[in-house]
């Protein structure tokens, strides 16, 4: 999952939850079996976020031309 964000005045109000049920929708149609992402370790709201709705941390990495570390993250779409 690549470039996904919701505008600061319309978060937390589902639209976040719901763009990501239909990317997660989506995946498992075209018979994906996981989807990946990162995001901002940081960001602890959001990956916590992400956690309770089921993505799983996968690793962190720092890169030398960002001033932040990321966070690797995935779900599994296998029953």
């Amino acid at each position: 999952m690549d470039k996904l964000a919701v505008l600061p005045e319309y978060r937390h109000k589902g639209y976040g939850r719901r763009l990501v049920e239909f990317v997660l929708d989506d995946v498992k149609r075209r018979k994906g079996e996981r989807v990946a992402l990162g995001i901002i370790n940081e960001s602890t709201v959001l990956k916590n976020w992400y956690i309770e709705n089921g993505f799983a941390e996968t690793g962190t990495k720092k890169f030398e031309h960002l001033s932040f570390t990321v966070c690797f993250m995935e779900k599994s779409l296998l029953p």
